[in-house]
């Protein structure tokens, strides 16, 4: 295969991985009320929640949520505080006899893959240095133990997630083991974008590869 014909096909295939992450960070359109319905049902009958947690309200924030959405990307800022055991309840991790923290390995290990499946995916993720917090002096502020903020491409990502069948199998091994607080952010500013990444990562290869062909002497 000559060279220019080569650097064609990379370009090409380039440009389709291009392509493939901007649709899977497109907008899309606002969930209607028949959705909204549909999540909210799944959700109630299936998402593992400790027994000491109302049901009913948890579904109902997951609805507001829902009904807020534009179509546009959201930023889910997921403060964590590992419980000190597991919480109990009839789901398996309610007889999980590991630690919270090694229960949340478990949930992990599971909805990482469906997660960058779907388009979604992790910018930040670390441990609190520190159990207080050091601009709030309301101790519901301290001893979170782990920050993760994901980013969505819409809402209804959020929701496909938490009624993946397969990510439901361990949902329980993370609601089990932890105190969570989910916070929804729209994005005003965002340094990098993935898709301005995808771009940038695509062109240096492709000029990169032309480079050193050049230096070879095979164009």
């Amino acid at each position: 295969m000559s060279s220019p014909l080569f650097l064609g096909l990379l370009a090409a295939v380039l440009a389709l991985f291009v392509l493939w992450v901007w649709r899977k960070q497109e907008p899309r359109r606002p969930l209607t009320p028949v959705e909204i319905d549909r999540y909210c049902k799944t959700i109630h009958a299936r998402f593992p929640v400790p027994d000491h947690q109302d049901r009913a309200a948890w579904v109902a924030r997951v609805r507001r949520f829902a009904e807020n959405d534009d179509g546009r990307d959201i930023y889910m800022l997921n403060l964590l505080r590992y419980n000190e055991t597991m919480a109990k309840g009839p789901a398996a991790a309610g007889s999980f006899t590991g630690t919270p923290h090694e229960a949340n390995e478990i949930y992990e290990a599971n909805a990482k893959p469906i997660l960058m499946k779907s388009g979604a995916f992790p910018i930040f993720a670390g441990k609190v240095e520190d159990a207080n917090a050091v601009g709030g002096p309301d101790p519901a502020e301290d001893h979170w133990t782990r920050i993760l903020v994901v980013h969505y491409p819409s809402r209804r990502h959020f929701l496909d997630l938490l009624t993946n069948p397969q990510y439901l199998t361990r949902a329980d091994f993370k609601s089990y083991a932890m105190h969570m607080a989910l916070v929804p952010v729209k994005r005003e500013m965002v340094i990098p974008d993935f898709r301005q990444l995808a771009i940038a990562g695509a062109v240096i290869v492709f000029l990169s590869v032309g480079w050193a062909l050049t230096l070879t002497g095979g164009v």
